[in-house]
């Protein structure tokens, strides 16, 4: 059925033609694929497909017409005269292969049935989306005569403009059969008609004059010379293509980061990880309650955050203060409310996890000439992520700066403001040959905050994590240069996995989702220590694994250029704010003095998502 409707006519069944013993109208299905066969897929998709209501006593019969061409259907005279042209064209063009086939007795009666038209006050043709369609086909006008010269002269009148006919189209197999008999050659257009001698305003048609029969020229033995050469040169292919050792065809490179076996065993810890994880959320689910304050609690009598629920009248538990949270909460909690130490702060003197994470992220920029390139048009900006981890130094991937000229390299976020050039100090790479993928920039003239790195002692599985960076499908068409510094993308997750992969590389299998252009940028627990460094993303059927390389190979990276970073041991406790309350609004001025703040409806301040 097709989907788009176009417009309602109300009907007399008188009107209708009948083919086989039935309506003419209700073998749409059988002209539409008959056209398709015999003619083209253009003309079976002229004729709209009508949805007949025959009607009753208190309702007239109908039919509501429908087409596969999408968009708003006009009457085709109410174009203007380009498109009206544009559109008459096109139908004289899809009808012209029907007339050829009027003469088959199989086919012939319904194709001629088709070509009769209603002459409906809103029109017979219509445009959609500058194709014709033709609407109250297999009809004549209430009252018409059905005799062949009526018939042929109201034909001639509508759909004869587009497609010229001597005589009627057939509505039976005797007359498809007449036709053959009478017609021209198949191929031959209509003659117009002529005038002539006889009474005033008649109309003679000519004589129809035999064509002459084409003669048959033979080709010369010199028109056999090119399909000599080709069949010899297929020949000559094929005996070298039987030739053996010719199509052996070199083994499929491996995958340069991770292995079959490899994935396979990332996905069976994952599907642990994710059952362990299911049938925490069921108990969740079945054991949650919901506290008279409105606080929603788990079965371990904390919030879905992690979080105790508030001690009443205890000012230290006040809205907005930092409370000590689960590292292994039901959701990862919003990073804007996760508290953690400022570079060189006390403990006293914190920021918010997200402000760290956006203040040490930076976009790395390698400017790529193509081959192409003509001096003076501009250059390709190619993207990825990095991250500080002294005042002047940024790790990323030694895959976003490989092949790049070092003068060519740049990095920048929105606290920097402008792009700094950089010089690699040390790389280690490719990941395929070496299990490794870093490289070390020293970035001139800035002096920024930088993370401090995890050295665990203990598994990070379920632990929440963010994984930040300048993801492509975010930036859009940033083409560097003088474009605005576009906003860091954080995602949020948990560890799935711990594994070690080729050459012994411990890796991070994460649900924090990445794509291309987060390379080299950091992996962050709820303390806000870089965890690992997201390097690539291996794409399944179901789903996709996300590997970021252990901060425990970063930290023998960086201390094999003679680096020091800032690094700690102990497991996370997270330290999130309290959400505010807000009041509850009383439903009558009466109720205004029960109301307590106590009642309200937490509001977790939400921070925007960049793609907002």
């Amino acid at each position: 059925m097709a989907e788009h409707f176009l417009t309602k006519c109300q009907i007399e069944l008188s009107q209708c033609l009948e083919i086989g013993g039935g309506l003419a109208l209700e073998s749409h299905g059988a002209l539409t694929q008959a056209l398709r066969e015999r003619v083209s897929p253009e003309a079976a998709a002229l004729f709209a497909e009508p949805l007949l209501s025959r009607g009753n006593d208190s309702a007239p019969a109908s039919v509501a017409w429908y087409t596969d061409h999408p968009g708003e259907g006009r009457p085709l005279r109410a174009l203007d005269e380009a498109d009206r042209v544009r559109a008459e064209a096109a139908l004289s063009e899809r009808l012209r292969g029907i007339r050829a086939h009027l003469g088959d007795p199989e086919d012939g009666p319904l194709f001629g049935a088709a070509l009769h038209l209603a002459n409906h006050p809103d029109g017979d043709i219509w445009v959609v989306d500058g194709q014709p369609v033709i609407l109250n086909w297999g009809m004549l006008p209430p009252g018409m005569a059905r005799d062949p010269d009526t018939r042929g002269a109201h034909v001639a009148a509508t759909l004869g403009r587009f497609l010229p006919l001597a005589g009627a189209p057939p509505l039976s197999a005797a007359e498809a059969l007449a036709r053959r008999g009478d017609a021209a050659p198949a191929g031959a257009e209509a003659a117009p008609p002529v005038s002539g001698a006889g009474p005033a305003g008649a109309v003679i048609a000519p004589d129809p004059v035999a064509p002459e029969p084409a003669r048959r020229v033979w080709p010369g033995p010199i028109a056999w010379v090119p399909l000599l050469v080709l069949l010899l040169i297929a020949g000559g292919a094929l005996a070298w293509l039987l030739m053996p050792g010719t199509r052996i065809f070199p083994a499929r490179a491996p995958d340069p980061a991770i292995d079959r076996a490899e994935a396979a065993a990332a996905v069976a810890e994952i599907n642990a990880s994710l059952e362990q994880r299911l049938a925490r959320l069921q108990a969740a689910l079945d054991g949650a309650q919901c506290r008279p304050d409105g606080t929603l609690t788990m079965p371990d009598g904390r919030t879905i955050e992690g979080l105790l629920p508030p001690e009443p009248g205890n000012p230290a538990d006040a809205p907005g203060s930092r409370a000590a949270a689960d590292p292994r909460p039901i959701l990862p909690p919003d990073p804007a409310r996760v508290q953690v130490p400022s570079d060189g702060a006390s403990a006293m003197d914190l920021t918010s996890l997200l402000e760290l994470i956006e203040a040490r992220t930076v976009m790395v920029v390698r400017y790529m000439a193509d081959a192409d390139t003509q001096p003076g048009q501009q250059v390709r900006a190619e993207r990825g992520s990095g991250f500080f981890v002294g005042p002047d130094l940024v790790v990323t991937n030694n895959h976003v700066v490989e092949g790049a000229p070092e003068d060519r390299i740049f990095v920048t976020n929105r606290g920097l403001g402008q792009q700094y050039p950089v010089t690699v100090i040390k790389t280690a790479g490719p990941f395929g040959s070496t299990g490794r993928d870093f490289a070390l920039l020293r970035v001139h003239g800035v002096n920024a905050p930088h993370f401090t790195l995890l050295k665990p002692d203990h598994s990070l599985k379920l632990q929440s994590v963010i994984a930040a960076g300048y993801p492509d499908d975010l930036l859009g068409d940033w083409r560097g240069g003088t474009d605005p510094v576009p906003d860091l993308a954080v995602t949020d997750g948990t560890v799935n996995a711990e594994q070690v992969l080729t050459q012994g590389t411990p890796a991070i299998v994460h649900s924090a989702p990445i794509s291309q252009g987060n390379s080299g940028g950091p992996l962050v627990d709820m303390c806000g220590r870089v965890v690992g460094v997201n390097t690539f993303v291996r794409q399944g059927a179901l789903r996709n694994l996300n590997f970021a390389l252990s901060s425990d190979d970063l930290l023998a990276f960086l201390e094999s250029a003679a680096l020091t970073p800032a690094t700690v041991t102990r497991p996370c406790q997270p330290q999130l704010l309290r959400p505010m309350v807000t009041p509850a609004t009383p439903d009558t001025p009466e109720d205004a003095g029960a109301a307590a703040p106590s009642t309200g409806v937490p509001n977790f301040n939400l921070r925007s998502s960049p793609s907002e």
